[in-house]
């Protein structure tokens, strides 16, 4: 019996604990009658430039390096494969290079983008210009 109780009062104390309310970290997320924020920060500005991001050269170059590891990996693979007639092998390597060329024309147009805040305030890369 003794047994029965204490694991009762441990699962009401288990759960009591989980069943806080949430904090109001996101009041100013909510408060929006008001222009200005907290700190002191235009809301209007934040707005502006909601949805930016930073993605700078050596970033990119990492994400075109990766790019071609993997897919150098995939098309060895392919061309490793005993099954596989020339023409399927041929056929499967085209697809796979313009698979990869997809991808990196992908990272520059993120690179380029108009929300990559990298380019904003003249910090620019001498190589880039």
């Amino acid at each position: 019996m003794k047994k029965i109780i204490t694991l009762l009062f441990a699962s009401a104390m288990f759960a009591s604990a989980f069943a806080q309310y949430g904090s109001n970290k996101d009041w100013d997320k909510n408060n929006n009658d008001e222009s200005y924020a907290k700190d002191g920060k235009d809301k209007h500005d934040e707005d502006r430039f909601k949805g930016g991001y930073y993605f700078t050269p050596r970033e990119r170059e990492m994400e075109i390096a990766r790019i071609n590891r993997e897919y150098d990996y995939k098309i060895q693979s392919v061309r490793n494969k005993f099954f596989m007639s020339w023409y399927q092998k041929k056929r499967q390597i085209e697809f796979l290079k313009d698979q990869r060329d997809r991808e990196i024309r992908r990272v520059y147009t993120r690179f380029n983008d108009r929300r990559n805040k990298y380019h904003r305030h003249g910090r620019r890369d001498k190589k880039d210009w």
